[in-house]
């Protein structure tokens, strides 16, 4: 069965819920306050630090991985604030970030990020990103290649989460098409765009 945009939404809204209740809770230890402590673990080792009060701030879990025939470093990266609120978990292979999210101060989600080598291996390469409200909303999704270059299909949400707009970006980066919506979910604007930037409305 095919995905709809709202159905992708819901499924975005759960995953973020899941990810904060995977790292909501940071040790706190007040013998370990303001030191690093670093430990070995099988294939590699673990570092932790911890803020003045004992509270675990920053931790990362490094091993090497074989894929392929070949070795590369897995890293695992937690931050949290003093008072134990994540703010940041990232993996990362070879030193290139495969998944991610990062937190506002009052505990929702505010983006995640996911290799497409991992999500859809046959899709567009790049990062598929999801950004949040500070109420949890899904604000926009899709695939970014670098840190500023959308490709494929876009996605933007109104306040309530619903699907606004629907952006489709070429291989350079450029706009192809963009269609509006309106609360029920029916199209109120359709347009596409020429190499020179005119635009033909449909």
């Amino acid at each position: 069965m095919m995905s709809t945009p709202r159905r992708l939404a819901a499924c975005a809204t759960a995953l973020a819920i899941a990810l904060l209740g995977a790292t909501a809770h940071a040790e706190r230890n007040p013998s370990l306050a303001g030191q690093t402590i670093v430990q070995s673990v099988e294939g590699g080792r673990h570092t932790k630090e911890y803020g003045r009060n004992g509270q675990l701030i920053y931790e990362v879990i490094e091993r090497q991985r074989s894929r392929g025939g070949k070795t590369a470093t897995e890293a695992v990266e937690r931050e949290w604030s003093e008072d134990g609120k994540p703010l940041r978990d990232q993996t990362f292979l070879g030193g290139n970030e495969i998944k991610g999210t990062t937190w506002y101060l009052n505990g929702q989600v505010k983006e995640t990020r996911v290799d497409q080598s991992l999500r859809e291996p046959g899709g567009l390469p790049g990062k598929y990103v999801e950004r949040f409200s500070d109420q949890g909303k899904l604000q926009s999704a899709g695939v970014f290649q670098g840190q500023f270059r959308p490709v494929g299909t876009h996605r933007e949400y109104d306040p309530a989460g619903k699907l606004k707009r629907e952006v489709i970006y070429d291989a350079r980066g450029n706009r192809s098409s963009e269609r509006s919506y309106d609360a029920s979910g029916a199209v109120i604007g359709s347009e596409r765009f020429l190499p020179d930037g005119s635009r033909i409305r449909d």
